[in-house]
């Protein structure tokens, strides 16, 4: 409960067991990102280029979660992220950071309910249609997302075994598919012989191919830190350990899985596969292909790869069921999104007051209203749906822009929001090692123990023992994607502006109001003092968030269950 808030404030309960918050991580994950973006990747960079672009966005991926799983199963606290830049970094930086993410996951949902939508083209489905699809889904998510967290848990339990199954079935359907089921002959390796390409009408050369394809791949690793998000939710502390150390090792081995069945299946010059910003594709007639094309492609059209491959063989039936069972893991990632976006955004104001003195303030402070019969915040939910996809079929009715203009849009938006919320994390996990180690003498005792490094044991990652080097991999990896390989698309002159609004939009926005932040309340950086005490009072004051209505000390025992199960956690 919030110090701002009545006596009698409803809080969020805490319900979800580790399978929960594992599947739901799993459907923030598993869209429709890698049936599509890995074609669209596959198209600008060849089957080399994409599994280049997956593995470095993999292996950013496990660096950034090693710095998150060590503090989140430390702290399972509401607004983690929030607050562990607040308490290490800034706390002007840590407003932006939950903006940034606010922003990235309701763009992200509002991307994958586009896909979605945009997957019923396969049976020439009209605009207007396709509009009261798209509405008549985000109105589902938000009913869904207002049930309260145990159904909703239940859902996405269910929802992430399913998830787990299709893919299952498409990584089997595509082995079956490259060794001649459906009609075709056994392919083998003939189209990933073709190795790293480049589209000439996106990228000059093959490196530049392969820096345009990496931004682009990160869109589908986007909810690798949604345990974070979780976590206040969770029944206990240690529920979080499972998911928090797993999922990005996971989800690296998912993707190289199934993404090198598409591009075993695929070629790269394929017709069907999906534009970037409308700029064509490959054509048949460029040289050094790497190969003669296969087949003659047939009338219909899908830009998810896993169909394409199947329709490249004559199959009939299955890509129509594949496309449906698709549509239905993109609404259901698009449903774990909005969840994200919603307690984000109630997180971001939890601390605001209902009776400021300023209207504005009063206003926002609605958004930390919790609903006292499903415990949601509601409000937060409402704002979140409406953000960016209540306007957004008029801005294609009126702007021109594609289905998959408006796509690539808003997930380079949510990717670039994203990866400088992973760059924080990094950062206070780097500051929050290094606070650390100057008092390292002094974290002694049965409750202080859990936040000793040296040496290291117990801790609930894989690579403790190398950190801070995987932090400071994923700080570096993260800058440079945003702020050096996704101007990569712009130098080809084509499309600058639209390139332009998702490569500057959201830094910009973000540094402004960064700046805006840092003039009004005139505060510096978070200082790593050399006195104990001040260490002493951020680890109690993070620990104290644990159970908001129980002020407790870290070197204190703990009088509260939840607060015992950090300790039980790191045993």
């Amino acid at each position: 409960m919030d110090h701002n808030s009545p006596a009698s404030a409803p809080v969020m309960r805490r319900k979800l067991r580790w399978y929960h918050i594992f599947m739901i991580t799993i459907g923030g994950i598993i869209g429709i990102g890698f049936a599509t973006t890995s074609g669209q990747v596959l198209a600008i960079a060849g089957p080399g280029g994409t599994l280049v672009a997956f593995g470095v966005n993999g292996f950013v991926a496990i660096c950034v979660m090693e710095g998150i799983c060590e503090m989140i199963v430390l702290w399972p606290i509401s607004n983690a992220m929030i607050e562990f830049v607040r308490a290490f970094v800034d706390k002007d930086l840590a407003i932006v950071v939950g903006i940034a993410y606010w922003y990235s996951w309701a763009c992200t949902m509002t991307a994958l309910v586009i896909g979605a939508a945009g997957l019923l083209s396969y049976w020439n489905i009209s605009t207007g249609l396709l509009n009261v699809v798209f509405f008549g889904c985000i109105f589902v998510l938000f009913l869904i997302n207002c049930s309260g967290i145990l159904l909703f848990g239940r859902i996405e339990l269910a929802g992430g075994i399913f998830k787990l199954l299709l893919v299952t079935i498409i990584f089997l359907t595509m082995i079956c598919v490259n060794n001649g089921a459906g009609g075709g002959p056994s392919i083998g390796s003939a189209f990933f012989n073709d190795g790293i390409k480049n589209n000439p009408n996106v990228a000059g050369s093959q490196f530049v191919a392969v820096i345009i394809a990496i931004p682009i791949a990160t869109f589908s690793y986007t909810g690798v830190e949604i345990v974070t998000v979780t976590a206040f939710e969770a029944a206990k502390p240690k529920e979080l350990r499972m998911p928090a150390k797993n999922i990005a090792y996971f989800t690296l081995i998912f993707y190289v899985l199934n993404i090198g069945g598409f591009i075993a299946n695929i070629e790269w010059f394929n017709q069907n596969l999906p534009q970037f910003f409308s700029q064509p594709l490959v054509s048949l007639q460029t040289p050094n292909l790497g190969h003669t094309p296969w087949f003659p492609q047939t009338g219909l059209r899908s830009s998810a790869a896993p169909i394409i491959a199947t329709l490249q063989v004559g199959m009939k039936t299955l890509p129509a069921v594949l496309t449906g069972l698709l549509m239905y893991s993109g609404l259901s990632a698009a449903n774990a999104s909005l969840y994200v976006a919603s307690r984000t955004l109630y997180g971001l104001t939890r601390d605001l007051a209902y009776d400021d003195e300023r209207f504005l303030v009063r206003m926002a402070a609605k958004l930390n209203v919790i609903s006292p019969r499903t415990r949601v915040p509601l409000w937060s939910l409402l704002v979140s749906v409406l953000a960016f996809s209540s306007w957004l079929p008029f801005i294609k009715i009126h702007s021109g822009y594609t289905q998959e203009d408006l796509q690539n849009t808003f997930e380079s938006i949510g990717s670039t929001g994203c990866l400088l919320v992973w760059a924080s994390q990094c950062l206070a996990f780097i500051r929050y090692n290094k606070w650390l180690w100057k008092h390292k003498e002094e974290l002694q005792g049965e409750h202080l123990q859990q936040f000793q490094r040296w040496p290291q044991k117990g801790f609930s990652s894989w690579a403790s023992a190398l950190q801070p080097g995987p932090a400071y991999v994923g700080l570096i990896s993260c800058l440079v994607i945003v702020f050096i390989l996704n101007t990569a698309s712009l130098w080809n002159g084509q499309d600058q502006k639209s390139k332009a609004l998702t490569v500057f939009l959201g830094p910009g926005l973000l540094l402004t109001i960064f700046l805006v932040l840092k003039l009004v309340n005139k505060r510096g950086w978070v200082v790593l003092d050399d006195r104990w005490e001040v260490l002493h009072s951020t680890l109690s004051n993070l620990t104290d968030l644990i159970n908001p209505d129980i002020q407790t000390q870290p070197g204190s025992n703990p009088p509260t269950p939840s607060t015992n199960n950090i300790g039980e956690g790191e045993k």
